[in-house]
């Protein structure tokens, strides 16, 4: 049966913030991430018959986005270029600072910003996207589980492990402050 093209937009709204941090966290680009749901959208209303009714619309869409974003992922690996968003990916060389009003990372920032997406970015794909739906979108550990297709276990699993190796990673990276003698 599928859904309905009215259905789909009805459930679309409530998934979006999802969707985007599965793009998100596979393609490091803000705007990128963007197009990858747009796309992935498409995609789902080209193949509405096979959403199977009682079960996840947001895992479902999860699915499609992921694949998009794997193969947009795939297709700027072959091609290189700069990012203008700020993201720090695996690949990427750091810009510097904090998010401005329109979404870009101002420039008097300091490097601290840049620390948390390398960091970030030190992760495996699912342990980020377990990170990101968690601290993001606020999902519990059931609707990441259901989201990514993984068991409730699993998503709790590389939250906890995520948040771990993030401190590890940010730990190292401090430069201690000069100690002041005490008299």
């Amino acid at each position: 049966m599928g859904l309905t093209a009215e259905e789909f937009a009805q459930r679309w709204q409530s998934c979006q913030p999802v969707v985007w941090c599965v793009a998100a966290s596979i393609v490091a680009d803000r705007n990128l991430a963007d197009d990858v749901v747009q796309e992935a959208a498409v995609i789902a209303l080209g193949k509405l018959d096979t959403f199977k009714p009682g079960t996840s619309f947001s895992a479902w869409m999860a699915q499609i986005v992921r694949y998009t974003a794997l193969n947009w992922a795939r297709a700027r690996r072959s091609s290189p270029g700069t990012l203008e968003d700020g993201f720090v990916g695996p690949d990427r060389k750091p810009t510097n600072g904090a998010v401005a009003a329109d979404g870009r990372l101002a420039p008097d920032q300091d490097a601290f910003d840049d620390q948390v997406q390398r960091a970030l970015w030190a992760l495996s794909e699912p342990a980020r996207a377990c990170l990101l739906l968690k601290t993001v979108v606020e999902l519990d550990y059931r609707e990441i589980a259901e989201v990514l297709g993984l068991a409730e276990n699993t998503a709790m699993s590389h939250v906890h492990r995520a948040r771990a190796r993030m401190r590890e990673l940010l730990r190292e990276r401090q430069t201690p402050l000069p100690s002041k003698e005490v008299r």
